[in-house]
């Protein structure tokens, strides 16, 4: 986490902060915590204007990651959980995720009216990324108000 908050910040970014996600639905594991929880680093480029974008979000995410034939990342994320951070980013604003694996993050920011720029250094879940925003764009393309 370290690294992620001082790499964020090197890049120009403002780091604002960490919010935890519980994971109800976590394994147990034998001899070990389980892992139920994840922090979301996040942060802004640039000021933010709560009297522009006046949000009440939650401090503590929760949902359980997707299983079976719906879950094509090993750290997928759930697209609820995904919806509720992307909130942050005003209506028409851009998401960055820098480890966009499948693309959830993606699709919650199309959901939810905003766009998104997503790294992925692996083809493989770039590709099932690449779908997945596809199928996202239609779906918000159907939502939206004529």
């Amino acid at each position: 986490m370290p690294t992620t908050t001082d790499a964020l910040q090197a890049g120009g970014w403002t780091w604002r902060g960490i919010v935890p996600w519980h994971k109800p639905a976590a394994r147990p594991q034998r001899g070990r915590f389980t892992q139920n929880a994840e922090f979301v680093v996040w942060g802004s480029r640039g000021a933010m204007d709560a009297d522009r974008h006046p949000v009440y979000l939650k401090g503590l995410l929760e949902g359980s990651q997707p299983s079976g034939s719906k879950r094509q990342h090993i750290t997928q994320k759930p697209i609820g959980v995904m919806r509720d951070l992307v909130q942050i980013c005003p209506p028409g604003g851009t998401v960055l995720d820098f480890t966009a694996g499948s693309g959830s993050t993606g699709v919650a920011a199309l959901l939810e009216g905003r766009s998104f720029l997503g790294i992925e250094m692996t083809q493989h879940y770039y590709d099932i990324a690449q779908q997945r925003l596809a199928e996202a764009k239609l779906t918000a393309a159907e939502a939206a108000p004529s």
